[in-house]
């Protein structure tokens, strides 16, 4: 005896395939014409150095959405460059053990730092290097 499967529980499934392929697709392309447009808008509020808790969360949220369509050859340095970020802004001025980690956090940056502001520049055409001096 062959089993049918029901018209209802058929186009639930499908419905289902479909969404999974539909969100698939709306994926950010991690193209670098698409970085150097995301950079484009997040650019002009990056180069401003925060002077306070809530200008750092924006900045970090800002290289967030930047590691979000990053091309796989600098998704890596960029994700360094974050977690300094990261680190810095939980620092707790008054634990010198959470200072040191941040600044280790920020060595441990440096060179991936010079990786993604020197692919920025190739690529996009926009000079970072002063964002991280």
């Amino acid at each position: 005896m062959t089993r049918r499967a029901r018209p209802g529980c058929v186009r639930a499934i499908a419905t289902a395939v479909a969404a999974v392929a539909l969100a698939a697709c709306a994926e950010t392309p991690r193209t670098a014409t698409n970085f150097c447009r995301v950079l484009d808008a997040e650019s002009p509020e990056i180069a401003i150095r925060p002077t306070s808790a809530a200008e750092v969360r924006d900045l970090i949220d800002r290289y967030e959405r930047l590691l979000e369509v990053a091309p796989l050859e600098i998704e890596e340095p960029l994700a360094t460059v974050v977690e300094a970020l990261r680190a810095a802004a939980g620092a707790d001025g008054a634990d010198p053990a959470s200072v040191q980690a941040a600044v280790d956090a920020a060595y441990r940056s440096e060179a991936d730092a010079l990786t993604f502001t020197t692919w920025v520049l190739r690529t996009c055409g926009a000079d970072l290097a002063g964002v991280f001096g």
